[in-house]
């Protein structure tokens, strides 16, 4: 059974403390790494999961040109393209992806602040605490279900030491495992550009 299968159609409500607590642990670590710092908007990884059913997806960093940090995965190469092309308030209704926008705790609601201080969840800074959600066409936000959440998290986790190993950009895939809460997963991430 593939992660999906086992988790379709459970909402975030549903996700353990556990899972909650590693996803926030993941977030802290690629935020104090700043990977913007070395890529920009411009810039797309491309992350295969044999595990999952979908995929490609196109991941993005944000946070090198504008005011929003974050990790943006796209659900497919046309969403990616359009971003790249068009200004966003044009395109934002055909656009499908998961993400983590990491935003000051101030503008959060005071209750999800509450709960993460209240079961020790990790977080960078004051303007580091982790928002994920789910973009589905015409604007539609909804909260992750237990499968992308784990995705993002993994993301989240490989995506740094990507950079670094693959800073040449050259067309080469490089595999990691990540053991999650759900499941076990083997990502393979390499350089999109040039492959449309």
């Amino acid at each position: 059974m593939t992660i999906l299968e086992h988790n379709k159609g459970s909402e975030m409500d549903d996700l353990t403390l556990e899972q909650t607590r590693d996803f926030y642990r993941a977030g802290a670590g690629f935020y104090r790494q700043s990977p913007w710092r070395i890529v920009d908007e411009k810039a797309t990884i491309e992350v295969k999961c044999e595990q999952l059913v979908g995929g490609p997806w196109f991941a993005v960093i944000l946070g090198r040109r504008g005011k929003v940090t974050g990790l943006l995965l796209f659900d497919g190469w046309e969403g990616r393209s359009l971003m790249a092309q068009e200004d966003y308030e044009t395109i934002a209704d055909r656009l499908e992806m998961i993400a983590v926008y990491f935003e000051n705790w101030r503008q959060l609601n005071p209750s999800a602040v509450e709960t993460a201080k209240q079961h020790g969840f990790e977080v960078a800074g004051p303007y580091a605490f982790p928002h994920p959600f789910r973009m589905e066409q015409g604007r539609r936000f909804r909260p992750l279900v237990a499968w992308e959440l784990e995705l993002l998290e993994a993301c989240l986790c490989v995506i740094p030491d990507f950079l670094k190993r693959a800073g040449n950009r050259s067309q080469e895939v490089f595999e990691y495992a990540f053991d999650g809460t759900v499941g076990k997963m083997t990502l393979d991430l390499s350089w999109a550009s040039g492959k449309r």
